[in-house]
């Protein structure tokens, strides 16, 4: 990680957050990125390791490694697990929390022992830097400890938070296991734990209005905004500027190994597809989810096995052939980045209530979106999607730049910058 020459020049802005590729954390980082470059920033990325098997030299950075230059930053960076280090943590973390920390608390302290290489340390010292900006709670620690032991000005620098979803939640609907208890936490505890971890942010910038509410109701005291993912405008030129194959795909499913979207295709296939199966559609569902479903119902996959790709490298191609895309969730958490990502593409999109978590519902009714939550209407809007690809597609694209455009994300991220600031 070599100095570059405009970085001795301009105020340069760190973002720290999870080795994620390909997710949608990386989307929104990207629009970190392309937004604090637009306002004249030079961007670093440091990649935190929050598992215990991100050593410095481990498989498990390959996929980030591979992947690390579609972020966009000037710089990236990352910080692993130092074997030593990351032990003497886990026991004065011991000490520490005793029986009171929780899963969270774990989390943390893993980023928190993350360690940067002796070249990025040299290169953060010498970097004028005007903001850190984190993403997730659970790369906070690490935030912290660098701007005390190697940021100039230390305490000066302002901390912005992306919360990315209520972790609290989701670690209690994994059923995850307090490592010092071995019983999973309560969720009043987990919610405590949470908003304690995110009390040195400056701001905080929520994703999706459900996290809006939820931390402006227990964080009352700090400064809150809400600033909606957006889709890289380059992805989309991607995707629109080659002609599609003339294997066109009717359903386009697109979904990582988790479980909500198992259940959204568990739902599909067993309720919705019966339903149009007679219409002889060609359905592909794309991504990691192919796992799960094998794993947990392998009959199921064995039916559908010839719709089932895998992950893929790149989806432009995917999203390109499809003729609709659809999102079939029945619980979920955060912001659909999958939505998002097929309004932005100009898709025909069938999806459930679900599928517009987190959106502004009056907004998204109003731009001519419909949710469908019985088997039976579900299936009737795709008939009717496919049936209508011109005049849905022209729907999709209009309600995103209604809600989702990129001059509204980054009027919200000049807002961060300005309450930082006076913070």
């Amino acid at each position: 990680m070599q100095p570059n020459a405009n970085s001795s020049v301009k105020p340069a802005v760190i973002i720290v957050g999870p080795p994620w590729p390909k997710s949608g954390t990386s989307r929104v980082i990207q629009n970190q990125v392309e937004f604090y470059r637009s306002r004249g920033f030079f961007t670093v990325f440091v990649a935190v390791a929050i598992q215990g098997n991100y050593f410095r030299d481990g498989k498990a950075w390959d996929a980030f490694k591979e992947h690390a230059h579609e972020l966009g930053a000037d710089r990236v960076a990352i910080a692993a697990i130092d074997r030593t280090f990351h032990t003497v943590t886990k026991v004065t973390g011991t000490v520490r929390h005793a029986l009171h920390g929780t899963k969270l608390n774990w989390i943390f302290d893993i980023g928190k022992s993350a360690q940067l290489p002796v070249d990025a340390i040299k290169f953060v010292r010498e970097l004028p830097v005007a903001f850190i900006h984190v993403n997730h709670v659970f790369t906070m620690g690490f935030a912290l400890r660098m701007r005390k032991q190697w940021v100039q000005g230390g305490e000066q620098v302002p901390i912005i938070v992306d919360t990315h979803d209520i972790q609290s939640h989701l670690v209690k609907e994994n059923g995850n296991r307090n490592p010092w208890t071995r019983r999973p936490d309560s969720l009043e505890k987990l919610e405590r734990s949470e908003t304690k971890l995110l009390e040195k942010a400056n701001v905080l910038v929520h994703l999706s209005v459900d996290d809006f509410n939820f931390f402006k109701t227990q964080m009352p005291h700090k400064r809150h905004l809400l600033s909606f993912p957006t889709i890289n405008e380059s992805f989309v030129s991607d995707v629109k500027e080659t002609a599609p194959s003339s294997n066109a795909i009717d359903l386009l499913f697109v979904g990582q190994y988790s479980k909500p979207n198992f259940a959204a295709l568990e739902w599909f296939l067993q309720d919705v597809w019966p339903l149009i199966a007679n219409q002889k559609y060609k359905l592909t569902i794309v991504g990691a989810v192919e796992g799960v479903v094998r794993a947990t119902s392998p009959q199921l996959y064995e039916e559908f096995r010839s719709s089932f790709l895998g992950p893929v490298t790149d989806l432009a191609p995917y999203y390109r052939s499809a003729r609709c895309v659809i999102a079939p969730m029945v619980y979920g958490s955060g912001i659909s980045i999958k939505t998002i990502e097929a309004l932005a593409l100009g898709k025909p999109f069938v999806g459930t209530s679900k599928a517009f978590r987190g959106m502004p519902m009056q907004r998204i009714e109003q731009a001519g979106l419909h949710m469908y939550d019985d088997p039976k209407t579900f299936a009737d809007a795709i008939v009717y999607a496919l049936s209508s690809e011109q005049l849905e597609g022209a729907r999709s694209r209009a309600a995103y730049d209604e809600i989702f455009s990129l001059q509204s994300a980054f009027a919200s991220r000049d807002e961060a910058l300005k309450v930082a600031i006076s913070a």
